[in-house]
This record gives structure tokens, sequence and C-alpha cells, in this order.
């Protein structure tokens, strides 16, 4: 069953603004209620719990060293985009019942995201790294307008499988990154998904990505990782699943991909204890590190922005990129981290705010009113 999870109590001002738009309630997969209440992360054994470290320079992450010489430096603000796994198979997602619902209001299709790309890149706009965002390096095409491009729960959970969405991203035999789906015919390795369409993208138009950018993919770890599910050492396959997604990390990783943290749980940090936000931290280093490698981005679940002590655990622990929700670009620098803002791109944006997506692309024309069943 669809659930909704607690609604994001967000005290920042300028935050406030998404819920305002009609985004008051962003729907997410479902928490376990081991989760919910703490006791998973609670009775995890203490030796197999890493204590929380920054980043050391061998781990830390470096920014792109490719020399191109038609790229220019840009000094402007850098727009931010972020998506959920695509709908594939439209007549399953958005089915006439409240999952469905959430389905229409919180995602887009594959045909919609096709339509993204090609009006983002008819309308100027080049991928670009988030560290060099955050270093004030960002460099695009003569001509071309920035762009970061995010997606969140890269997990493929088990309420999306029924519902016409990928069952997990996997490696095709030439070693790119494709989507696996299995629907009445059986089990089949497509394009249908973010990460292959825009690698698909990229390779045909060299200039929608500057410095080798394709995006950057937010992870939570209670229900494994890219589809795989690493959460339980004791699973049949356990082994070869735990194979299987570092494969996939380090191909991701080697092709301009940057992988974040969503929190292990997909916690609301506005709602959480500093301790419980800890213990989580915790989680997702001993489970998901170990697969996917270190990283220095945090995407707060819900958008939801820290107390002040969270935020100051989360940068000892070693991030110092976070990611909140707003309808602008936005880019702050504070204590020692930086916030990004991101646009969520899905149905309510779709259909509620085409005018402030004008400059990206014509949210009318892509919204596909046939699948949607409006």
């Amino acid at each position: 069953m669809w659930r909704e999870p607690r609604r994001a109590v967000v005290v920042v001002g300028l935050v406030l603004a998404v819920w305002a738009i009609g985004c008051t309630t962003r729907t997410h997969p479902p928490l376990h209620p081991a989760e919910v209440t703490g006791t998973a992360l609670a009775g995890k054994a203490a030796s197999s719990v890493p204590s929380l470290r920054p980043l050391s320079p061998a781990t830390s992450v470096s920014l792109p060293t490719t020399t191109t010489p038609s790229l220019v430096a840009w000094s402007g603000p850098v727009e931010h985009l972020f998506f959920h796994t695509l709908v594939i198979d439209s007549s399953l997602a958005f089915a006439n019942d409240k999952e469905g619902q959430g389905f229409r209001d919180y995602f887009v299709t594959v045909q919609e995201f096709r339509t993204i790309l090609d009006q983002l890149y008819a309308n100027g706009w080049t991928l670009v790294d988030l560290h060099r965002v955050v270093a004030g390096t960002v460099r695009v095409p003569a001509g071309r307008r920035p762009l970061v491009i995010s997606e969140d729960d890269v997990n493929y959970y088990n309420y999306e499988r029924p519902r016409g969405l990928g069952w997990r991203l996997a490696l095709d035999p030439t070693g790119d990154v494709k989507v696996e789906v299995h629907d009445a015919t059986g089990v089949h390795i497509t394009d249908d998904d973010l990460v292959p369409l825009i690698d698909e993208f990229v390779a045909a138009h060299p200039d929608f990505s500057a410095d080798g950018a394709k995006g950057v993919l937010a992870l939570t770890g209670y229900e494994g990782l890219f589809g795989e599910r690493v959460q339980d050492p004791n699973a049949p396959g356990y082994a070869a699943s735990v194979a299987r997604a570092t494969a996939i990390a380090e191909r991701l990783k080697a092709t301009g991909w940057l992988l974040a943290s969503h929190s292990y749980g997909h916690i609301d940090l506005s709602q959480t204890s500093t301790a419980y936000a800890q213990i989580d931290t915790q989680r997702w280093r001993a489970e998901a590190e170990p697969i996917i490698g270190p990283t220095d981005i945090y995407v707060y679940p819900f958008g939801a922005r820290p107390p002040p002590r969270t935020l100051a655990m989360l940068s000892k622990a070693g991030f110092s990129i976070f990611c909140d929700i707003d309808v602008v670009p936005r880019l702050t620098h504070l204590a020692g981290v930086t916030i990004m803002s991101r646009r969520h791109i899905d149905g309510l944006a779709l259909t509620q705010q085409a005018a402030r997506l004008a400059p990206l692309f014509d949210a009318r024309a892509v919204l596909d009113r046939i699948a949607r069943r409006q």
C-alpha cells in the first residue's frame, strides 16, 4: 500500500515557498516500521557500525580535470532539477487509486523525460558537475547555461516494481548502465530510465555535458542500492547482489555520475533528533559506503533542512554539500558547508509551475495527458 510519510516541517523561509505552491506533502517510499521506530538501527551490533569520520584527503572527491578549449567560465546562478525514477508503464503506475495519485503527483514518464531532455538542450542548457558549482569553477560551452540534474531514491523499492517502474539498474554486455524491466512478456534490459537516457543523450549531444558531467544519484539504504537488496547479509544471493551493486557504482562514477546519501531510512531531518540522525548516518556508513564508496553529498529527504546541531553532525561525518528544495536557484555557503536548492520536476510541477519552468522547458508540451488520464 502507498503510505504517506510524516510531513516535513521546514523552518527556513526560502524553502517554505516550495510548500506554498502545492507540494506541502512529498510522498516517498514508505519506511519499514523498524526504520520509523529506530529499533532496526538501535539493534545493530556496535562493532559493525563505524564511527563518524570526515573524508580523508585520499578519499575526498576531486574536481574533473578534463580540459576542453570550447568551455568558458560561468559566474551566474546554476539551476538544479531533480526527478524520481521514471514511470515506464503508465497504465500500471497511474491507476485510479491512492498509490496511482502518488505516482501522478511525484513522478514523470519516460516520454515526458525524453521531451524534457530535448527541450533543455534546445534551450541552451548543459550539464555541469556539482563540485564545480560549489567551488565556483563552472564552465560551459559558449552561449549555453549550466544545469545540474539529480535523481532521488535510486533504489527501485518493492512498492514501485509492480506499478510499471524499473526493477533495478543493470550492466548490459558492453558495460553500459541500463534498467531491468519485468513485464508480462518477461525480463528486459532497456534504456527506459533516467541514467541510460542521459548517457544516451550526452553521447548524441556532447555539448550537453561539460567536463564529462552527468548528474547526482541520491540513495537510501533500507531496501538496498540500485535495486539490489544488499541490506541483509543473511539473504540468499547476498554476495552476488553486493557484487552487482558495486559494479554499477563503479561504472556510474567512471562515466560522470556522482553518488549521494539520501539518508539510510529516508528520515525527516527537521523532525528527527540528532541522536537518531547519527544512528541513521552510521548505518549508511556501515552498509552503503562499502559498496558505493565515500560521498560528500547529502540530499535531504523531503527537502527538510535539519537543525544546526544535526547539520554539524553531518558535516563532521564528512558531508559538505547539502541539497534542499526550492523554486529558484540558490547556493548558500555556511560554516564550511554548501546548501544548494533543487526544483522538483514531477506531475505537480508540470501542472502547477509552467511559468516558473518556462526558461527550462515548456511544461504544457511535456505533460503527457493521455498517459496521465487527464
